[in-house]
């Protein structure tokens, strides 16, 4: 194992080391640090996840990822910016941050990002993910989408993935039907101490969330023919309750 280590780290030095190098002014002892601290080294992300491999994008439909590609992100620890314009992408199955250097870099050179309350990622120019710990313990946490910072609550998404198997054609007249993943999230809304508020799927329901404020919250939706369901709508109305 130690031997696998080294020479992974090796081969973490020629990448990521190059992406961090700016803002480290090239130290090489903060650059090991960073890179250290960043990934996990011990493993890469080569896993056939529900007997399927995730690369043969032919034998399912749907994604198993926030987005099926890289996208270009930064990622933070606290306030300070520790990797810019590396490619990253959520693996919602796996509940991992999938990270490489570049959008040309193999996705076989992908590794793990480490799971951190103190680490979080910015992908694109709007999409936050924040990995918020059980118990105060890593193992049980996950990774969580912020969909918006308000100043009593915040509204977080927990992306989540429902799989459906493949099945093979049962007659000549009928076809093989591919492994489906479809989307399925859950909304929370979260206060300044932390304490999660999971919504309901149904769109009646989630008004009831707004407790004493349910009844200008119902205007609020109607007024403004918001559907609860729909995203966008949802941030919408959180944002204006919080503004309340």
């Amino acid at each position: 194992m130690r031997k696998k280590i080294v020479i992974l780290l090796v081969l973490l030095s020629c990448g990521l080391f190059q992406a961090a190098a700016q803002n480290f002014g090239g130290d090489p002892s903060q650059l090991r640090a960073f890179t250290n601290s960043l990934h996990q080294v011990d493993e890469f992300i080569k896993r056939q996840n529900m007997g399927i491999d995730f690369a043969d994008t032919d034998s399912y439909t749907g994604t198993p990822y926030n987005h099926p590609s890289y996208l270009p992100g930064n990622v933070y620890k606290g306030k300070d910016l520790l990797a810019t314009n590396v490619a990253l992408r959520y693996n919602a199955i796996a509940d991992e941050m999938e990270v490489k250097e570049s959008i040309d870099t193999p996705d076989k050179d992908a590794k793990a990002l480490t799971k951190s309350p103190d680490i979080y990622v910015k992908i694109g120019n709007k999409d936050i993910f924040v990995f918020v710990p059980y118990d105060g313990g890593i193992e049980g946490g996950g990774y969580f989408q912020v969909l918006m910072e308000g100043n009593k609550i915040d509204l977080f998404k927990k992306v989540k993935k429902e799989f459906t198997a493949a099945k093979k054609a049962t007659t000549s007249i009928t076809r093989d039907i591919p492994a489906k993943f479809s989307d399925k999230p859950v909304y929370y809304i979260v206060n300044k101490e932390g304490k999660f508020y999971e919504l309901p799927s149904s769109k009646k329901k989630k008004l009831k969330v707004f407790a004493e404020n349910e009844k200008m919250m119902k205007n609020y939706v109607n007024s403004n023919r918001l559907d609860l369901n729909d995203e966008n709508d949802l941030i919408r109305a959180v944002r204006h309750y919080d503004g309340v």
